[in-house]
């Protein structure tokens, strides 16, 4: 490498694969059944989870929380709910793009481009869920790209997963 040839000696070294053409690939959009699918199994996940949390409660903190635990409000018992389902949308949109319903029905949440979805984008994504009816959002939706108001207001869409694409034989 020669200055004098119009090279910089300090540029990162380049790849064949990094100069070759990206060609963009288009996201298929879930569909409603694939999105109800995949809404259940986590709503299954979320009872399981506040259930396995409620089993170590009552192991850590003895009959004192079982008390405790039998004497919450039906107002009480809600704002539980909303917490784990903020926080395991949250953490899990958040950390891999996907819920374990969403791996289960092989879709991820994307922003609008097709990139991973930021935190922020993740949070507001998991606070939209707990707006009442917002689950109706998705149902009403157009069938051609359902998109509810939890896709909607951080702009994100749920999309089926792209297939592996094997490199091209040199």
């Amino acid at each position: 490498m020669n200055p004098a040839d119009g090279e910089n000696p300090y540029e990162s070294p380049r790849s064949a694969v990094a100069d070759a053409a990206v060609e963009a690939v288009p996201l298929v959009p879930a569909t409603k059944l694939r999105r109800f699918v995949h809404w259940m199994i986590d709503r299954v996940i979320v009872v399981g989870i506040i259930f396995l949390g409620m089993i170590v409660a009552g192991i850590i903190g003895g009959d004192a929380v079982l008390d405790w635990a039998e004497g919450l409000t039906w107002w009480q018992d809600q704002l539980i709910g909303i917490v784990v389902i903020i926080g395991y949308y949250t953490v899990m949109e958040g950390a891999t793009g996907t819920t374990i319903g969403k791996l289960l029905t092989g879709t991820r949440v994307v922003d609008e481009d097709g990139r991973r979805i930021t935190g922020g984008q993740a949070l507001l994504r998991s606070l939209s869920r707990v707006v009442p009816f917002e689950a109706f959002s998705v149902l009403l939706a157009d069938d051609e790209e359902p998109r509810g108001w939890h896709d909607r207001w951080p702009p994100t869409r749920v999309v089926l997963k792209r297939k592996q694409v094997s490199a091209p034989a040199s």
